[in-house]
């Protein structure tokens, strides 16, 4: 992955997050805290892992079935 990509991913991560944050939850990115390569890419909403795509095509499927593999039994 290139620098522009990682960069670009962060960004909507953040966003997400601040989205979130403005709705009356405590996220903030995954990555920074956890570090694993099954966090997910944002934390903050209960019961809940969140895989980030910041793209202009989004590949739906393969998007969900990463999020289904990386996610902790009992999350959606």
């Amino acid at each position: 992955m290139g620098r522009m990509s990682r960069n670009k991913g962060k960004v909507g991560e953040r966003e997400v997050a601040e989205l979130l944050r403005s709705h009356g939850f405590a996220a903030r990115r995954g990555i920074q805290f956890a570090g694993g390569p099954d966090s997910p890419d944002v934390v903050g909403l209960p019961g809940c892992h969140i895989e980030v795509k910041r793209t202009e095509t989004l590949r739906l499927y393969p998007a969900i079935e990463q999020a289904m593999q990386d996610r902790r039994p009992g999350d959606v």
